[in-house]
């Protein structure tokens, strides 16, 4: 992996500048790094004197990948941007994957400077190193810096992480995100009946031993492409452009399909026991390999403008709202919307909905089920063993956060 050599770069844009640090700002980096909130944003405890600044800017800053943030109208350093070149917290950091930080002073704060920084940092990355991918997070608690990174192109991975040896680190979840450098080129269309094992092999990958030991998604799927409630103008794949794939006769060229999604028919029971027409989507599939790099938002966030320009009104699913709030998902009880299988009193975290057309929930309050098609594992378990068979064995293994022991448990009757 390339990386810098010396420290001879120096970056500026109109209003500041990013340059090594050195040893006459030990009194600057003390100003403002002794403020007890910049250290505690920022994951380190505050400085207690100029002696400890200064030997800060000796021994932790005095990489070929760390700048001071100098503000060109004063000369003054007033914070700091860089990058490690492995992570060395506890996120899901891919093999050797840089880590992006930065900080600036509080009164600094609120002025786009992180975001100029990190900018100018990130424009050097690319012309001067070989990475894929950086990584970033915030403390959840410091929604401005998770802002700067999406400013930045930074996306939500959907994880949170928690590093004891942080400052204060011990009980506050950090939001993870990445950058992705080199992203391949990507083409979202209709599945085909042609893809159809290639997407339910797809869709095994991505969900084996994630909720349960196995999966029976894959199958979900298989039986729903015959149900009434499928929506086939809604059923997408997304592949990644040709790749070549070694013949006897040479090379040729194929595209991979690395995503897809579906979408159904659902309903909300009314108060007054009426129905009201909803939808859903999932499974929503990435094959392991793409994973937290951005793909499944962007294939989502295709499909639900479909779905929008279709007359759908809302969507409603069960997932992640760490993740799915990024697609324009809300707990759906502030909708006014309840799940079926809790009651009626209770919020329900991973229920979540999104109004496609505003006002479409307008004056409802009432009931979610979840579309029967979604159990068909559950009350065929012999045709689903029989199917399953024809894929290649793979280990089922017990995982930490599964929700069931058997994949043929319907998890709402835990």
């Amino acid at each position: 992996m390339q990386t810098e050599s010396n420290r001879v770069y120096s970056l500026c844009s109109q209003r500041i500048l990013l340059r090594p640090w050195q040893e006459s700002d030990a009194e600057a980096l003390y100003k403002y790094a002794s403020d007890p909130i910049v250290g505690e944003r920022a994951g380190w405890s505050p400085h207690k004197s100029v002696e400890e600044s200064l030997e800060i800017i000796r021994t932790v800053f005095n990489t070929p990948t760390t700048w001071a943030i100098v503000l060109k109208e004063s000369n003054e350093a007033i914070g700091a941007m860089g990058y490690m070149p492995d992570c060395p917290l506890n996120l899901p950091a891919r093999e050797g994957e840089p880590l992006v930080g930065y900080w600036v002073g509080k009164p600094y704060w609120n002025q786009g400077i992180c975001t100029e920084a990190l900018q100018l940092m990130l424009d050097h990355i690319r012309k001067k190193s070989d990475y894929t991918s950086l990584i970033c997070s915030h403390f959840v608690d410091n929604p401005a810096s998770g802002r700067v990174m999406e400013k930045c192109g930074f996306v939500p991975t959907g994880e949170t992480a928690v590093d004891k040896d942080l400052y204060f680190g011990e009980n506050r979840p950090m939001r993870v995100l990445r950058l992705e450098l080199q992203t391949k080129t990507m083409n979202i269309r209709l599945e085909q009946p042609s893809d159809y094992r290639e997407v339910e092999n797809l869709t095994r990958e991505a969900f084996w031993n994630v909720y349960a030991p196995g999966c029976v998604e894959h199958y979900v799927l298989n039986q729903y492409r015959n149900n009434p409630d499928f929506i086939p103008e809604l059923d997408f794949v997304m592949e990644e452009s040709p790749y070549p794939v070694s013949t006897r006769g040479g090379e040729d060229c194929h595209s991979r399909i690395i995503g897809h999604v579906m979408f159904s028919k659902a309903e909300i029971t009314k108060e007054d026991g009426t129905i009201l027409p909803a939808w859903t989507f999932g499974p929503i599939s990435i094959h392991p390999d793409y994973k937290r790099k951005g793909y499944g938002l962007k294939l989502l966030q295709y499909a639900l403008e479909k779905a929008k320009a279709m007359g759908i009104g809302v969507i409603c699913m069960e997932g992640n709202i760490d993740f799915y709030r990024h697609a324009g998902f809300v707990v759906a009880s502030t909708l006014g919307i309840h799940y079926h299988a809790e009651p009626k009193e209770n919020e329900v975290p991973y229920f979540l909905a999104q109004e496609l057309i505003p006002g479409y929930l307008d004056g409802i309050e009432g009931t979610y089920h979840t579309p029967k098609g979604y159990y068909v594992a559950f009350e065929n378990k012999e045709d689903f063993e029989a199917y399953e068979a024809t894929f290649p064995q793979k280990e089922k293994k017990q995982q930490e956060g599964q929700l069931v022991d058997d994949c043929t448990k319907n998890p709402n009757d835990q």
